[in-house]
Formats: structure tokens, sequence, C-alpha cells
């Protein structure tokens, strides 16, 4: 089958390349011709696993193609995949333009007997692919037969390739039993289930499945706060927890909270397309607003074990939202580096990221000095914070801590290092929801950052 893909973002490149691996012919369409012309070079400009090996496969086949063009997709591609941004702000609402933009670009074909399918693949309200339908059909001419559905995607940055390809499930939205049979038959080669259903069902399914994980991300975040206060150990909470059937073991792990481009974003969405449906979402809205606080909660767990934070040298490890990506939308980090400095205007920050430096460059005040290593962050530091778990950083040795750093205090946002085993060996290690072992007088003088002998 002749497709196209309209969004060269990870989505959009793991779709189409995927495609095209299973045989059909793809054509990658992106406004940005800088990323297309990254593209035709075979440059990838994301860090994600597996996705140039699949890329430069499908092109050197001749099966995956580039352009920035959309205007006539119609005329080759039977099936259009559109895979646009649809970003929020902070008040929820979101931003369609580039979704309409594109559906007013794309025009007649010539062929009388063949019905196109549009595919968005992008996170929408409720009710945009019939909206969009109803536009399409209202410009092009009566023999441009076009069926709009809905397709949601559910891949995760960092696993997108893996995502496409072993698919926990395929919801296929639409009013059409022939599109709806045609739209199976394409994807029966993946080994997910497929479900099919109204197109309003399967855009309400993507923006509640993402507003679920943020639900039981701030829960556990909420749990580990308590197993704090009352001496409990969270990792063992949720232990328990996950051997619950019904509760299940992921995204119980207490930490930074969520972000990147989905969770925040849709999360948000939800909440402000159901207070204006008269459905209020308060469970949801409540894990946003409990989400936001967790910056604030490490940066006070640092007062409490580093005196005069001001004066004082913190390396921040890790800047991606997650590891196994570059991205930094709506990051932790972000909101960390802020509160930092909101409370703390004197304080030196380093910062060290295997994949996202480059990203870190742009978007961060200059103030914050990006290192090419860990080492280099840690290097003089007074404290440290573990803000993503990159495997990197549980390869640090104890005595690399106590030699690069000034005094070992590591604040462990992520709880991935070994806290116990680093707290007996003289470094101070704070993890989430649980109570460190740390002999008092280290602490003391951790705290105080007495000097080294």
């Amino acid at each position: 089958m002749k497709m196209a893909v309209v969004g060269a973002g990870i989505v959009g490149l793991a779709t189409g390349a995927g495609f095209a691996d299973l045989g059909h012919t793809v054509h990658c369409v992106d406004i940005d011709t800088g990323k297309i012309a990254q593209l035709s070079r075979g440059i990838i400009p994301y860090h994600e696993p597996g996705l140039e090996a699949l890329v430069m496969r499908n092109t050197s086949a001749g099966r995956l193609s580039f352009g920035h063009d959309p205007a006539n997709l119609l005329q080759e591609a039977e099936l259009v995949f559109l895979t646009v941004g649809t970003p929020s702000g902070d008040t929820g609402e979101m931003s369609l333009a580039a979704l309409w933009a594109v559906i007013g670009r794309l025009e007649a074909w010539s062929a009388s007997d063949t019905r196109r399918i549009i595919v968005i693949k992008s996170t929408v309200p409720v009710g945009t692919a019939e909206r969009a339908e109803a536009r399409l059909r209202s410009r092009l001419p009566d023999h441009c037969l076009v069926d709009v559905v809905s397709i949601p995607e559910f891949m995760r940055e960092g696993s997108a390739v893996r995502d496409f390809f072993e698919p926990s499930r395929i919801v296929i939205g639409t009013s059409s039993e022939e599109t709806a049979e045609r739209l199976t038959q394409l994807h029966q080669r993946l080994p997910g289930p497929i479900m099919t259903t109204d197109r309003r069902s399967a855009e309400l399914a993507k923006l509640a499945a993402n507003a679920c994980l943020a639900v039981k991300i701030s829960f556990a975040n909420e749990i580990a706060a308590l197993a704090e206060q009352t001496g409990a150990d969270y990792p063992s909470v949720a232990h328990s927890l996950g051997l619950d059937p019904r509760i299940g073991p992921h995204f119980l792990a207490a930490g930074l909270g969520f972000g990147g481009s989905c969770l925040p974003k849709d999360a948000r969405a939800l909440v402000r397309m159901a207070d204006e449906a008269g459905a209020p979402q308060t469970l949801v809205e409540a894990a946003v607003r409990a989400n936001a606080m967790l910056p604030l909660r490490m940066v006070r767990k640092l007062e409490a074990a580093l005196s005069d934070p001001s004066r004082r040298k913190v390396a921040l490890l890790g800047l991606a939202f997650k590891p196994g990506t570059d991205d930094m939308r709506e990051a932790p980090s972000l909101r960390l580096i802020a509160e930092l400095n909101r409370r703390h205007p004197g304080i030196t920050l380093t910062a060290y990221d295997p994949e996202a430096n480059h990203v870190a460059r742009k978007m961060l005040p200059s103030s914050i000095t990006i290192c090419d290593s860990a080492e280099e962050a840690l290097r003089g530091a007074d404290a440290a914070i573990i803000v993503t778990e990159w495997r990197e950083f549980r390869q640090i040795k104890t005595d690399d801590f106590k030699n690069w750093m000034n005094r070992p205090i590591i604040m462990d946002g992520r709880n991935a290092l070994d806290a116990a085993a680093l707290n007996a060996q003289g470094i101070v290690c704070i993890g989430v929801g649980r109570l460190p072992v740390i002999p008092k007088e280290l602490l003391r003088k951790a705290g105080e950052l007495v000097p080294k002998v």
C-alpha cells in the first residue's frame, strides 16, 4: 500500500519507517525543511533506540522517502497518517493549529474510484476526527470519498520502535465498517490485540490512558512522602502493592514525578475538556497539582541536609525527563532548577546528561554549567541530585563520589542507587520514600561541610 505520514517527530518516523519495514511505500512529510534535509542525508535528529537503523534500512531499500509539502499527498497515497504536534499550555487547551493547517492543504485527487483514509494518530480532544472529516468533505469534490479515523498512538519515548512492532493494543476508531476492515487487515501483521470502536471513544481512550498513569504516579509519590514522615520504607510498600493483581507493579516507583511531551499535556487537556463538558476530573486535576509540588519537596530535603545552599555548588545528574531519550519537554529537571534558583539565588549549579546536553544548552540559562561527564559535574560539588536514573550513574563508584565531591551528599531523586551501601561507606545518600540509615555524626559533618583532611 502507498501511504504518507505527516509529521516527522519520533511517532511519525517510527510509524512511517515501521510500515515501510512491513513492505509498504511511505512518504514522510514535515514542514520543517531543516529536519527533512537532515533525514534525507541520513541524520536522525532524535535519540531514540533503534530508530536510526530502521529509517536507514528502509530509505536504502527505496520504501521510505521524505518531503515537506503535504498538498499532493492524496494523489498517490491511499492512507495518510497525521502525527503532528498538539501542544497545550498551562490551562490545558490543546492547540490543533498544525492539524488544521494540514487538513487545509490536502488537495483533491483525480481518481474517482478510490476512497482515501486519513488517520489521526496525534492526541486530540474528543470529536476532532469528526470535525476534520466534515471540513474535508465540505471543500472536496463529491467524487473524492474520504474517511477520517482515529488510531491513537501508545508509543513511549525510548522504546518507540519496539512499541510499533510490539504494540500493547491497537485501537481503531471509525464510523465505517469497510474502513475498519481495511485498517484491521493493515495491522494484522503486528502482534497486539486490535479493537474497533467509534472515533470519540478512541480519542478519549488515549487521554484516559495517560491521565490514569499520571494519577498512579502521583499516588506513588504521595504515599512515598507519607512513608518518609512515618518511618516506613516506600520501596517495600510499593513491592507489596505491585503483588496485588488488581494494581500491578508498573508506575509505582517514587521520584521527581512525570514529565515529557505526553503525560503532563494530556492530563491537563483532559481536565480542561472535562470541565467544558460538565464532568470535572477532580482526581486527575489533583494528580497534576501533586506532580508540580515534587521539585519543591526535593529542594526542602536538600536544605535539611546541606547548610546554606545559596553558597554551595550542587550537581544535577540527568536532565532528560526519563532515560533512553534526550527529550527535556516538561522534564522534572526544569522545575527543579527553577525552584533551586528561586529559593537560593546564589547557588552554583552544574549538570550532566548522557544524551540531553545539546538540548540543555539551548533550554537552560547560561548560569548553569553543562558538563561533558558526571565527573566534571561532581568535581567540587557540595551535593548532588540524581534527577534521571541513567544506568551510567549507578556505575559511579563510592570512592569516585568521595574523591570528586567536596562532601558527598547525594539526594537520590529516583532511588537509583544503593543508599544503604553508600551510607555504610561514609556517603550521605537520601532516597525517596525512605529514611536514610546515616550516623548522625556523618550527617552533621556533611551538612556543615567540614573540610577534608
